[in-house]
């Protein structure tokens, strides 16, 4: 028995401890499997979370960033199977108040300071920088903190997202509001980071301020206003916001017709001694006196080129730049040209009372040479000029209208207009004969590349016939308003005068009844008998025209006086060409 006892205890002690190994052996791939497990899934919204394990049982680890991720990281790791006991050892973020966040660029690269509400925050920021500013060195001293405002890592990218544009900058978020400060690359990067900035902070993000500087222009510092037809462009540096805004209203105010675009750039470099923002307001100002063109900066330099509508708006350019510039800034090119017109309209108006000439002219002399031929075809009759000049008209213009102003002379309440190459023609003849003579005339006087259109009636005679006295009085007013034009030293009515003799022959055709003398009188240079001659030469050319124009040739006769009948003074010329006249005088 004693043999036995020696033999049987070393044995079981051999057992024990061979049970123990095997237990123990079993438990580690245990332990590690459950730590396994659980850390996968506090991984997927938990990563601040930790595991410690003690066989089937865990204790949770940790600061989490609210209550809520706390008690789900508890319960996620109660439900990993196998977890027996889940001790809670974890804690909360530090509250921040308030929560601030920083990104600062310098020339040693970015400064990354502040808080964030995670982990997955925290690293997402960081990929988001190293993204958008790649090649640029990032020091993350980001700190983990409870306070967080909403939309935290999409605030933060909206605010960070101009810096590529910025030689060195400053974000500050302070809760949910935005400060952002930047040296800005070049103009161009300037107005990009604005462009980035005009849309609105993500959730309730605010942009509390921006202030970017502008760069140092290299070179001249220029801006410039074109316009056209349609639209008014701003562009060029402007040093400030406050300067740009004032650009831009100055030239709505200028041209409120026609839209404004500010294509204007912000940087520094403003030329010393010049008044900036009162030079550019002058050029808006004289940019509106011209159809189309541009007014530019270039230093302390003004130019211009461009188009005007006629000469007197070019004069009255002339003139304001004749009374000098803001101080500091010169007068340099100036190149302006007169607009072309499209279409070119010009017209002629006859009324009793006034005839109006209104349109647009290749010059101003063309202008005065209608004039002239108006007021010797129209003679006393008020004329309204309202004549502008114009590039634009269509080759033989001038000879176009004056056949218009003839056509004209030749109607009653009429007008005539010149639309580029097509004459329109519309009025009321005094008679037959002119009527004929007016589409003759027309064939004849227009250019090869013009087209007449006539809607043209003949006048009726009134129904009530003139008396003695009453026709009389008629013929010596029509004379009082004009004269009969012979060409010099001869008997040959000029055309100037048949739209007058129309008039005057309507008139003596209402005097049914009555016979007229038609009388030519001369003035005293000269030979008395040739005088004499062409005295009556010149009634019979009047007769004559008058026969022609419908009165009855029974009711007409021609006489010269020569110069025995003065009506004024031989020793002038004024006096003398009182004295070349035609009289008309009721003889029954």
């Amino acid at each position: 028995m004693r043999n036995w006892k020696f033999w049987i205890w070393p044995g079981v002690a051999t057992v024990a401890c061979l049970t123990f190994l095997a237990l123990w052996l079993r438990l580690d791939p245990i332990e590690a499997d459950l730590r396994y497990r659980a850390t996968a899934a506090l991984a997927v919204d938990h990563g601040w979370a930790g595991v410690l394990v003690n066989g089937r049982d865990l204790t949770l680890q940790g600061l989490a960033p609210d209550p809520e991720n706390q008690a789900d990281a508890i319960e996620t790791v109660r439900q990993t199977y196998g977890v027996r006991v889940v001790t809670d050892a974890t804690g909360l973020l530090p509250v921040q108040s308030p929560y601030f966040l920083s990104l600062e660029k310098t020339e040693n690269g970015l400064l990354l300071s502040g808080f964030a509400p995670n982990d997955a925050a925290r690293r997402q920021l960081v990929a988001l920088l190293s993204e958008n500013l790649p090649g640029i060195a990032l020091l993350d001293q980001l700190k983990l903190a409870r306070g967080a405002p909403d939309d935290f890592v999409a605030l933060a990218a909206f605010g960070s997202a101009p810096f590529s544009r910025f030689s060195t900058g400053l974000m500050e978020m302070n809760g949910n509001a935005l400060r952002i400060y930047g040296q800005a690359l070049n103009p161009e990067d300037h107005e990009a980071a604005l462009a980035l900035l005009a849309a609105s902070p993500p959730g309730d993000g605010l942009l509390e301020s921006v202030e970017i500087t502008p760069v140092q222009v290299m070179g001249e510092y220029t801006w410039s206003v074109t316009s056209s037809s349609a639209q008014v462009m701003l562009s060029g540096y402007v040093p400030d916001q406050v300067a740009r805004l004032a650009l831009v209203e100055a030239a709505k105010a200028a041209h409120p017709d026609l839209d404004v675009i500010d294509g204007m750039r912000f940087a520094a470099g403003v030329p010393e001694g010049v008044d900036w923002l009162r030079a550019a307001s002058e050029a808006i100002s004289l940019s509106a006196r011209l159809t189309r063109g541009t007014a530019s900066l270039s230093g302390g330099q003004l130019d211009m080129s461009g188009e005007i509508a006629d000469g007197d708006a070019f004069r009255a350019l002339q003139a304001r730049l004749d009374e000098g510039l803001v101080e500091g800034l010169t007068l340099g090119t100036v190149d302006i040209g007169l607009a072309r017109v499209s279409p070119y309209i010009w017209s002629g108006a006859l009324s009793s009372n006034a005839l109006v000439l209104d349109g647009v002219v290749p010059s101003k002399a063309i202008a005065d040479r209608l004039l002239e031929s108006a007021a010797l075809k129209f003679g006393r009759l008020k004329i309204d000029d309202r004549q502008r000049v114009a590039a634009g008209a269509p080759g033989g213009f001038e000879t176009a209208a004056l056949a218009a102003l003839q056509a004209l002379s030749r109607l009653d309440e009429a007008s005539v207009v010149l639309r580029d190459g097509a004459l329109s023609v519309r009025g009321e003849a005094l008679s037959g004969n002119a009527a004929a003579d007016l589409q003759r005339q027309l064939e004849a006087d227009l250019p090869e590349a013009f087209a007449a259109q006539q809607s043209v009636a003949l006048k009726p005679l009134p129904s009530e016939d003139l008396s003695g006295p009453s026709c009389q009085n008629v013929l010596n007013q029509l004379l009082a308003a004009n004269t009969i034009r012979f060409d010099t030293g001869q008997a040959g009515i000029q055309h100037h005068s048949f739209g007058f003799l129309d008039r005057i022959a309507f008139a003596a055709r209402q005097c049914r009844d009555v016979r007229l003398e038609i009388s030519g009188h001369t003035d005293a240079d000269g030979d008395e008998g040739a005088n004499q001659t062409l005295s009556e030469r010149r009634a019979e050319a009047v007769v004559a025209y008058m026969v022609a124009a419908g009165v009855g040739p029974d009711r007409v006769v021609a006489i010269g006086y020569g110069e025995s009948r003065p009506v004024a003074d031989n020793e002038t010329d004024t006096g003398k060409a009182a004295n070349r006249r035609i009289e008309i005088r009721v003889v029954n």
